[in-house]
This record gives C-alpha cells, structure tokens and sequence, in this order.
C-alpha cells in the first residue's frame, strides 16, 4: 500500500516509490558519515535504490558517482537488472550498479517531493 500525499487531489503511489525514497534516505544518512572520503578516492557502501522492499543488495560508489546520481531527484542507484521498466529506465550501467530515472506518473511525483537535497520536499507526515 502506498503512503497518502499530503497533497490535495494526489493519488496513492506505489509502495515502490515509497521504499526507494526510504533507503535514499537511509543512503543519505549513510553519505554524511563519510563525508572526510575525498572524491572518488574510496567507494561507499551502499543499500541497493530498486523500490523492492526484499531487496537486501548493496552497491558501491565512489563519492564522485554517488553525488551524480544525487544531482536529480528522480535518480537512483540500483543493482545491476534491478530496475522496474514499468517506473523507470536505465540511464547508465556498470559493472557494479546502474542509475534508473522514475519515469511513472505518480511515482514521479513522489520521489522528487520527497527528495532530501531540495528545500521544496515534503517532510515526513504527522
């Protein structure tokens, strides 16, 4: 079941959209720890962005990749064949991740009001 928007005339989104923004979450909380790494120097070890509420992978990322992926607030970091090509699409791949782009209506919505680098985002609800 998908969280509720606080905004009038929204539907529910998926529960998809709402776990990727949990653990970008997580992932931010993550990032500020090491924030001393310099710029690809070490890769962070981070929770796979796929939107499955299963997933338990990890991706690694040196600063440098992690902070493009975080340039956008439709942009995520996932395993490789992680991504939902109902919701999303590929936009780069490597060996040890790819960067999908939330492309479903709703979803779309959600992930960028609910991104933590803008001051527009919607806080968590009462």
């Amino acid at each position: 079941m998908g969280r509720r928007s606080t905004k009038p005339g929204v539907a529910r989104v998926s529960s998809e959209a709402e776990q990727q923004c949990v653990v970008r979450e997580a992932n931010e909380a993550v990032s500020v720890l090491h924030m001393a790494l310099a710029a690809g120097a070490q890769r962070l070890a981070l929770r796979c962005e796929c939107g499955d509420a299963g997933c338990v992978a990890c991706v690694s990322l040196t600063r440098g990749e992690y902070e493009a992926v975080r340039a956008y607030g439709s942009h995520f970091a996932v395993g490789v064949n992680h991504e939902n090509p109902e919701d999303a699409c590929v936009l780069s791949e490597s060996a040890r991740f790819e960067v999908i782009d939330v492309i479903g209506g709703d979803s779309r919505y959600h992930v960028l009001a609910r991104n933590p680098r803008h001051a527009w985002s919607e806080r968590s609800e009462s």
